[in-house]
């Protein structure tokens, strides 16, 4: 049995695909902690920044020389500010993924943690995709919209996320060379698919002599 039983499920997703639904329920499955804009809260409080405000700044590109430069792109106090926290937002949701993997077991969704824990060996890392119109009949129930605008919420998101990804690694995003596992939540389901995930994850584990089981008696907090 391996000393170090702490393990942890990144979960990297396309806008509808379920992402969400599925870290919650295998955190449940697991009894271990979820993270996702509990992330954010935890930022929000260390950076004393408005929640609300780091939300609409989450996952998205930063422009690295409108960074560095903010003057000779037009920016002004404003603006660097703005631009930052948003620097900022990074390397502290960065600091939190690693010291949460380095301390407890747990899933973890998006913001790169994928690429961050790339060198964990008791880390596994999934990618959640699913076909166009079942990701526009989810976005369009959520916000209650109509379905174009789903259509293009998804687009909006996808090319934020794809942006952010690589100023943030200089890699690809949803390249299944990054990945242990991809799977197209539309083929199954999101239960079956967690059912297929958990599967996964259990002979991930027991190859490393984790017991997948280790916090089922333990109160989460």
């Amino acid at each position: 049995m391996s000393k170090n039983q702490k393990f942890v499920i990144t979960i990297g997703r396309e806008r509808g695909s379920g992402g969400r639904m599925v870290g919650k329920e295998l955190a449940r499955r697991f009894n271990i902690h979820y993270y996702d804009r509990e992330i954010l809260a935890c930022a929000s409080k260390e950076l004393d920044v408005d929640e609300a405000y780091l939300s609409s700044i989450d996952e998205r590109s930063m422009n690295f020389m409108q960074n560095v430069f903010p003057v000779a792109y037009g920016g002004n106090s404003l603006a660097f500010n703005y631009v930052t926290t948003e620097a900022e937002l990074i390397g502290v949701q960065s600091r939190l993924i690693c010291e949460f993997a380095s301390t407890r077991s747990c899933v973890i969704v998006g913001r790169c943690a994928d690429y961050l824990l790339r060198d964990n060996p008791n880390c596994i890392r999934i990618f959640l995709y699913s076909d166009m119109e079942d990701r526009i009949d989810h976005i369009a129930d959520i916000y209650g919209v109509s379905k174009e605008e789903a259509r293009k919420k998804i687009k909006k998101m996808d090319k934020d996320r794809e942006k952010y990804y690589r100023s943030v690694t200089g890699m690809d995003w949803g390249d299944s060379r990054t990945y242990d596992l991809c799977l197209n939540t539309s083929l199954l389901g999101i239960q079956k698919s967690c059912d297929l995930i958990e599967e996964a994850v259990r002979i991930f584990l027991k190859e490393r002599g984790i017991d997948p089981d280790a916090n089922k008696d333990t109160a989460v907090k």
